[in-house]
């Protein structure tokens, strides 16, 4: 298998997930190849990298020979065939439909070298029942999380066929990305983060809905307690320092009376609304007349210095 470090990237799909990671790549030195069927969709992806890269340097966090570095590592095509061919690891940012990523999986197993590993962004497909390929080996799912070029995280899926080898090596590439791997042995829905996300989202939804607090003091609670801890320790080492016998305590008391519902009144009142958040203007909290780039840029510098402040612990 080819060494880390003398690897070529494709990236296959240039939309929110796909540029952000042709990125990542790109800025840790590999050359990449980013391959979108649409030109609008590849000269999208430019203008979101190149702001994208002004931003980092903004913070301080490259320089402007970094920047240039990644452009000049960074290949923009919409010529598959080529951008199949030239790669030892594939990453598939595709849209989330059956049909596409089978018909884009038949097609790579067929140009792609046969050591090639095929990594997968789903964010929550089963892929290895959707697709099929020669070497079922080489499939693995590596999940960033959105800003990938940002956000350290990615969730390594393991399918029923993932060699030991694809996995080590899988690791070893997002690890010198200075991302951080974590592994989940077989597909389960929703993965870690998506789980955790879901269950802690319904109940503070649940909590609104019920008129106990408002959806700012809601956000408040979270932001100003768990929200300062979990940048160093999950909800499971919170539990070493609380004291387990308190943790298992109060979990015979709680855990029965916390929601458990599939009915979200009001995720769902907001959408029946229009009110989608950020890309529509408004969602809880109304963004009318602001830059939508502007918003998604403010959030990323308060993501960007927690991440600086992490590194020092």
């Amino acid at each position: 298998m080819t060494h880390v470090k003398d690897l070529s990237v494709t990236v296959i799909g240039a939309g929110i997930m796909g540029h952000s990671i042709a990125q990542d790549f790109a800025a840790h030195g590999y050359p990449t190849i980013l391959y979108d069927q649409s030109a609008g969709q590849l000269e999208t992806a430019r203008e979101l990298i190149k702001g994208n890269l002004q931003l980092l340097k903004d913070e301080g966090m490259i320089t402007a020979a970094d920047i240039k570095n990644t452009h000049e590592l960074l290949v923009y095509t919409d010529k598959f065939e080529d951008a199949a061919r030239q790669a030892q690891f594939i990453v598939e940012a595709v849209p989330e439909v059956p049909d596409i990523k089978q018909a884009l999986y038949e097609e790579l197993d067929k140009l792609c070298s046969a050591d090639a590993i095929f990594s997968s962004t789903t964010s929550g497909m089963n892929i290895y029942e959707v697709v099929e390929i020669s070497n079922p080996g080489r499939l693995i799912i590596g999940h960033f999380c959105n800003p990938a070029h940002i956000i350290p995280l990615v969730e390594i899926v393991l399918g029923p066929e993932t060699s030991a080898e694809t996995l080590e090596f899988t690791r070893k590439v997002f690890e010198s990305l200075d991302h951080v791997p974590v592994v989940l042995k077989q597909y389960t829905i929703g993965f870690i983060v998506n789980r955790l996300n879901t269950a802690l989202a319904r109940e503070a939804n649940y909590i609104v809905e019920q008129g106990w607090a408002s959806p700012e003091d809601v956000d408040k609670a979270m932001s100003n307690n768990a929200g300062l801890k979990l940048a160093f320790e999950g909800p499971l080492e919170l539990y070493d320092h609380i004291g387990w016998d308190l943790g298992k305590l109060g979990g015979m008391f709680l855990a029965p009376l916390l929601c458990n519902t599939t009915a979200t009144a009001l995720p769902d009142r907001l959408c029946a609304e229009g009110n989608l958040g950020v890309k529509t203007g408004k969602g809880l909290k109304d963004y009318t007349g602001l830059d939508r780039s502007e918003v998604q840029n403010n959030r990323n510098r308060k993501i960007l210095k927690v991440i600086k402040t992490v590194k020092q612990f």
